[in-house]
């Protein structure tokens, strides 16, 4: 086709025709259906977690379904669930401070639209999940990484934060417990964040989407929902519930009670142009909610088996560092063996037949030595897959 006779396509992002070596390897794989062992698995429907099958599929089948009658917001008595399902962690929220989302990525596109104009700009951690700096070519605006310090439990490295802002920083997302560090937010730098946040006019953005999955107890955890400057925060049933599928998530509005009122109606504009999410599910989630502890016990117990072959393999091959996650999914492991991460990871996979995530696609530095690998991944296949990377090495 002549391209000159066709429309251009927008410049949000470089699009690049195509897959990367590592996983058109992958792909390679699957199409001749050899047998490969994936360390990267984030998906908890792929992993052999028992579900209650029948209770489930039950919920979503209500005659009520059948009916159209949205809300903004979401419906009361979803959003009056997941006030329960905070009360039982020990936090008091209102239901009006809610706005239900299809997923979590809407509900940073959505706060991406209230809060910034074209050409703007986010900051976001590094090491970090990528989805961010997306969602932010998308909707148009610009982004910047600041530092996390690996040598100080990878906190917030708040020179780097400082030199970063601009007079078109609008927002700073955090991640408590980090994707894919495991770290938490201390109160000590949430009360930095907060003195930044008033003095620069900058709004916070909490993803707090693994903060049922600590693995300490008594761990520190403080109220963000209740604050005088402007907080978000982002949660829903993808992780809470291990339901991706299921496709809801919400939004929890916090900060100065005016600033609070103008902000919730300016997002229900938002929202009412979208209104995304799915009745049958709306309407399931108080039940769904009664299955959280069966199935999040079941992926704790995963977590603590696979963090302890972990522990194993670390105190058998020194030349590779780790440090435990504090909460979350993910490990993060460094050797210089892993310098070129994206090498090694192809060489890997062809040779072994084990996928491990490089660490560069989360912010790491390539020359940083770091490889990413899920915590959920079948106990099983974990060790098999570690014994197969001792073997590489």
């Amino acid at each position: 086709m002549n391209s000159e006779n066709t429309p251009r396509f927008s410049d949000r992002f470089e699009f690049i025709p195509g897959e990367n070596d590592l996983y058109s390897l992958l792909e390679s794989f699957k199409r001749s259906e050899q047998d490969w062992i994936d360390l990267t698995v984030s998906n908890p429907t792929k992993v052999g977690l028992v579900y209650p099958r029948e209770a489930i599929l039950h919920s979503i089948e209500k005659p009520e379904s059948m009916e159209y009658d949205p809300n903004p917001k979401g419906m009361l008595n979803a959003r009056k669930s997941i006030v329960g399902y905070y009360k039982e962690k020990g936090y008091n929220i209102s239901e009006e401070d809610l706005f239900l989302t299809s997923s979590s990525s809407e509900a940073y596109s959505y706060l991406i639209k209230l809060l910034c104009n074209p050409g703007e700009e986010v900051l976001i951690p590094s090491p970090g999940y990528p989805l961010f700096e997306f969602l932010s070519l998308l909707d148009g605006v610009e982004f910047n990484s600041y530092k996390l310090d690996q040598n100080d439990s990878w906190k917030i490295d708040f020179e780097d934060l400082g030199s970063k802002i601009t007079n078109k920083t609008k927002i700073l997302f955090l991640v408590s417990p980090n994707n894919p560090t495991g770290s938490l937010l201390t109160s000590e730098e949430f009360e930095k964040l907060k003195v930044i946040s008033k003095t620069k006019k900058i709004t916070l953005i909490l993803d707090e989407v693994f903060s049922d999955y600590l693995h300490e107890e008594n761990q520190n955890q403080f109220d963000f929902f209740h604050t005088d400057f402007p907080i978000f925060v982002v949660n829903g049933i993808s992780k809470i519930l291990a339901l991706p599928q299921m496709k809801l998530s919400w939004i929890h509005v916090g900060g100065p009670t005016n600033w609070k009122k103008e902000c919730k109606e300016r997002l229900e504009i938002i929202s009412d142009t979208y209104l995304s999410v799915g009745t049958p599910i709306q309407l399931a989630l108080p039940e769904l909610f009664q299955w959280r502890n069966m199935i999040q016990s079941q992926i704790l117990r995963r977590i603590r088996r696979n963090l302890q072959i972990l522990e194993n393999f670390h105190s058998s091959h020194t030349g590779i560092g780790y440090t435990s996650p504090k909460g979350g999914w993910y490990a993060v492991l460094r050797s210089e063996s892993f310098l070129n991460d994206k090498e090694f990871s192809f060489r890997l996979l062809e040779k072994e037949k084990v996928l491990v995530h490089p660490g560069s696609i989360f912010g790491f530095e390539e020359d940083s030595g770091s490889i990413v690998i899920s915590l959920i991944s079948e106990t099983e296949l974990f060790q098999s897959g570690l014994e197969k990377i001792s073997t590489f090495l």
